[in-house]
């Protein structure tokens, strides 16, 4: 089921959509209240969980918060176990091999997601 793209939805996903640095949901209302001085938090939280429920956005679950992602096509994430930066990389054979290797015949796998945990360039000096 998909709902109508209000106002709200389509501000928090443009917004999503002209960074890449996977903001939380504060930092997308602290930018989003910019151009829509009556959103609220609440309605942040609530619209950025129906685009990830939709497929429209990815939810990432860093420790004990959601960073969020507008980028909802094949890659994978590099998290910095220090400073919790992510890092997007683009290796197309990680997700294609992942799968072809799963065999089971009660389950057909359709997409994987691909996670890295180490530290940044910053955080490993």
């Amino acid at each position: 089921m998909t709902t109508r793209m209000t106002n709200q939805r389509i501000k928090i996903l443009n917004y999503l959509k002209s960074v890449d640095n996977h903001p939380n949901a504060e930092a997308v209302y602290d930018n989003v209240v910019k151009e829509l001085p009556q959103i609220t938090l609440a309605t942040v939280y609530r619209n950025l969980n129906l685009l990830a429920e939709q497929g429209e956005i990815l939810r990432l679950e860093i420790g004990s918060e959601y960073r969020y992602d507008a980028r909802v096509g094949f890659h994978q994430h590099l998290i910095c176990k220090k400073c919790k930066k992510i890092i997007d990389i683009f290796q197309k054979n990680i997700p294609e091999d992942t799968i072809k290797k799963i065999k089971n015949k009660e389950f057909t796998t359709e997409s994987v997601i691909v996670v890295f945990y180490g530290y940044c360039k910053k955080c490993g000096e």
